[in-house]
């Protein structure tokens, strides 16, 4: 599971004033109280293409309100599937901020994210307790910029960024409270990797032994994975949905000599992710 799912929050934000407008470009400034729901699922659970040994996948309901002076808060639960365990609860994350008013050519949020994963949880991004950060997005009819800057808490503290770029092909023509959407996009993850030791950490709890001494240098800023996704999302009055092929190629790995079973497992991965929701 990625903790970050921007690129979909934001197709919707710019969907949703264009139902029923009719025009190819459109942007409601105007903001209001707004309660959603939805339901997610991912076909692989990664962080930035770092997996757990099973190949899991993963179920998320998610729950949020948005007041109408751009203040929000959203919680997700999360269920997790995989050959040697049936669909159950690992965790919740409660996410909390500030959208800023869109516009033309401008969009983001501030956020705080608590994540409260069950102590025993096999998963790389248990790791995490907690993150905050910024997102900056630019639109235009040609390509959309979008930028973040983060800061992840485990045992010790990550620094964070993200650059991405899309274009959103809009089919609304002829349509009545309605819109349909194609968003191609290509993101890259930054960051240091101090989760990595504080999930090897974790894993020594469950009994294994871990050696530090050979590690890779986990402290020094690096691309963390590269990639590349394909967002098709409808909306139709109050309710949306969306499918998303995604194929993402993690980088710089963390290793330990002579322990592949402790090093970070992680390789191109091809995953899908399918949502279905409703804002009132």
């Amino acid at each position: 599971m990625k903790i970050r799912n921007h690129w979909h929050k934001a197709i919707l934000l710019l969907l949703f004033p264009l139902v029923g407008s009719g025009q190819e470009k459109h942007t409601d400034n105007t903001q209001k109280n707004e309660l959603n729901a939805s339901v997610n699922y991912q076909s692989v659970l990664h962080y930035f293409g770092r997996t757990d040994s099973l190949k899991s996948s993963g179920l998320f309901p998610v729950i949020g309100f948005q007041s109408s002076v751009g203040l929000y808060a959203q919680g997700s639960f999360i269920f997790v599937q995989n050959k040697d365990l049936p669909l159950s609860y690992t965790g919740t994350t409660i996410e909390a901020g500030y959208r800023f008013p869109q516009t033309d050519h401008f969009s983001g949020n501030l956020f705080y994210t608590q994540f409260l994963y069950k102590d025993q949880s096999t998963l790389v991004q248990s790791a995490l307790k907690s993150q905050t950060g910024i997102n900056l997005n630019y639109l235009s009819s040609i390509i959309n910029i979008n930028t973040g800057l983060d800061l992840k808490f485990s045992n010790q503290t990550d620094v964070g960024a993200t650059l991405g770029i899309d274009h959103l092909f809009l089919f609304n023509k002829g349509m009545t409270n309605a819109a349909f959407a194609i968003n191609p996009s290509v993101y890259a993850y930054f960051g240091t990797q101090q989760f990595s030791n504080t999930y090897l950490e974790k894993k020594n709890i469950l009994g294994l032994p871990v050696t530090t001494q050979n590690t890779t240098q986990v402290t020094q800023f690096n691309i963390l994975s590269y990639e590349v996704s394909v967002p098709v999302v409808f909306v139709s009055g109050k309710f949306n949905a969306s499918i998303t092929p995604s194929y993402t190629l993690p980088q710089n790995l963390v290793t330990v000599a002579g322990r592949p079973d402790l090093s970070e497992r992680g390789k191109n991965l091809f995953y899908l992710t399918a949502s279905v929701g409703i804002k009132l």
